[in-house]
């Protein structure tokens, strides 16, 4: 029995050990675990250095975005400025396009001429007469062909003039004063060949109606002593054969102040005026908005020159 009770004992010592674990055979306990929440904070502490670097890198994602596009606004502003450039160009060109209608108002100024040779086509005597035509006027233009409808006063001023029909005898022959007015409305019709966007050269006609008006004198005259013609003061006076009073001129006889009566009136002087000439011209367009023009034309019985300047619509 000496030998196995130490057996026995040391067999006992082992279930001990193994069911109690305060015994040193057993393992060593686990340090105590932190709570979740500890757990949590530590790992978001942990964390949030890398939110961090990652909001930097958006930051500087960011930033370096920015000054692309700050780089990009650079060239655009560039191309802004060239298409502004470009419009204010396109505004202020000459140019026409095709297709396209373009109008303008302005004024024109000329110089009416009725040369000598063409008062002696209708009779004897006369001179040259010289006079003004100035009004406003409309212009429509399309493909290089333009309408331009104008109102142009013309005076005809002549002083005293010799003048007789071809006919009659010298003892017929009377002094002719006018002050003779016309308002023209006309049309012109212009064709024209262009050299460049700014010079054009217009060729076309006119044609329109005038309404007359204003005093046309005459008076019987006589030879005079040094040449020339004189006024008669009177029937007979003071050259009894060429003052004498006419009797086709009824109980209207040419002394004094004497003013011939329209046609509506039974006279000889006009009440309308037709217009129909031939013309051409410069025309000169520096700017879109600006047109200038040389005219030249020949009507009946009289010829022109003059300029004209419009502004486009």
């Amino acid at each position: 029995m000496p030998i196995r009770l130490p057996i026995l004992t040391a067999l006992l010592a082992l279930v001990a050990a193994l069911a109690v674990p305060d015994l040193g055979f057993a393992k060593p306990k686990k340090e105590k675990e932190p709570p979740a929440e500890e757990v949590n904070l530590d790992e978001e502490a942990k964390e949030e250095p890398k939110k961090d670097e990652a909001s930097e890198s958006e930051e500087s994602s960011s930033e370096e975005k920015g000054e692309g596009e700050e780089k990009k606004e650079e060239p655009s502003g560039e191309i802004k400025e060239a298409a502004e450039d470009e419009g204010a160009a396109k505004d202020t060109s000459p140019k026409e396009e095709k297709g396209k209608s373009y109008y303008f108002v302005g004024l024109r100024a000329r110089a009416n001429v009725v040369p000598t040779f063409i008062i002696e086509m209708f009779g004897d005597g006369g001179k040259t007469v010289m006079g003004p035509m100035i009004g406003p006027e409309f212009v429509v233009r399309r493909d290089g062909f333009e309408y331009n409808f104008a109102i142009t006063y013309t005076g005809y001023p002549m002083d005293w003039t010799p003048f007789k029909a071809p006919t009659d005898p010298d003892i017929a022959m009377e002094l002719v004063k006018s002050e003779i007015k016309v308002l023209y409305f006309t049309a012109d019709f212009m064709w024209g060949h262009q050299f460049s966007d700014m010079v054009s050269l217009m060729y076309g006609g006119s044609g329109g109606l005038g309404i007359v008006w204003g005093p046309l004198y005459r008076n019987q005259a006589y030879p005079a002593a040094g040449g020339g013609w004189e006024r008669c003061a009177s029937p007979g006076v003071p050259n009894a054969n060429y003052c004498d009073i006419d009797p086709d001129h009824g109980t209207t006889q040419h002394y004094g102040n004497y003013s011939e009566p329209s046609w509506f009136n039974g006279g000889d002087k006009p009440a309308i005026m037709p217009w129909l000439a031939l013309q051409a011209g410069l025309r000169i367009k520096p700017h879109r908005r600006f047109v200038g023009r040389l005219d030249f034309g020949i009507g009946i019985g009289q010829v022109f020159f003059g300029v004209g300047a419009d502004y486009g619509l």
